[in-house]
């Protein structure tokens, strides 16, 4: 790489954190520390960082509360974030997913286990494709739960998932079945998609309406190709 990735780490335990920095510098990663929330929001504004590991639990202002203001500000939320737990309890994944992370890990974590979430997000592409740029998508998706379909309308996609308006969503963590007819002369999109951020009626806004962000699992290589093609077609936000 010309210019080393940024990396932002945010946890309150010093030993970790230099364990995280010295694995990850050796990886050719620059490397972003902040051993407090306040430091970390600081720090992910002024940074601008390709990729956000956050403890789950910090004595001041915890990794959930800093996940959800990143993925609610239109400037920061196409960063991904991975959220760090020292427990893998339903709870503490619940917290995760409702926060809108994009990934997870349990501490103790090895450095495969490092790399292996880096590279799911960077993949060697270019920046704009790792940061999974997101566009307006205004169509009647199909979402099948068991036997029942529900048609919703969408929001916006990107290659990581989509955002679906409805005043009804389905709860964190649910898996649906789902048909997209993006407008291209092909087939709908065909994926399992995992709700991982629920907007509440009484918490939406004019920039985050009510409805569920879900992110797409096992996307064939022929369907990730047709949501990128419309991607460049319609990437007109920034």
């Amino acid at each position: 790489m010309d210019e080393k990735e940024k990396i932002l780490i945010a946890d309150d335990m010093e030993t970790f954190l230099k364990l995280e920095k010295m694995l990850l510098e050796h990886a050719g990663f620059e490397i972003i520390m902040a051993k407090s929330g306040a430091e970390a929001l600081k720090k992910i504004q002024t940074e601008k960082p390709s990729l956000i590991f956050l403890d789950l639990v910090m004595p001041d202002i915890t990794g959930d509360t800093i996940c959800r203001f990143v993925k609610t500000n239109k400037s920061l939320q196409h960063i991904p974030v991975i959220m760090v737990t020292t427990k893998s309890d339903a709870e503490s994944k619940d917290r995760c997913l409702q926060a809108g992370c994009d990934d997870f890990l349990t501490k103790p974590i090895t450095k495969r286990d490092l790399l292996d979430k880096i590279n799911r997000f960077f993949k060697g592409a270019p920046l704009e494709r790792r940061s999974h740029a997101r566009v307006p998508l205004k169509v009647r998706a199909s979402c099948r739960e068991g036997e029942i379909s529900y048609p919703r309308w969408t929001l916006n996609i990107s290659e990581g998932g989509i955002f679906i308006e409805t005043d009804e969503p389905f709860p964190v963590g649910t898996e649906l079945e789902m048909s997209i007819p993006l407008p291209l002369p092909e087939p709908p999109v065909r994926v399992k998609g995992l709700v991982v951020r629920v907007v509440s009626k009484s918490e939406e806004s004019e920039a985050n309406p009510s409805g569920m962000g879900i992110r797409f699992l096992n996307l064939k290589t022929e369907d990730t190709q047709k949501i990128n093609r419309y991607i460049a077609e319609n990437n007109f936000l920034k």
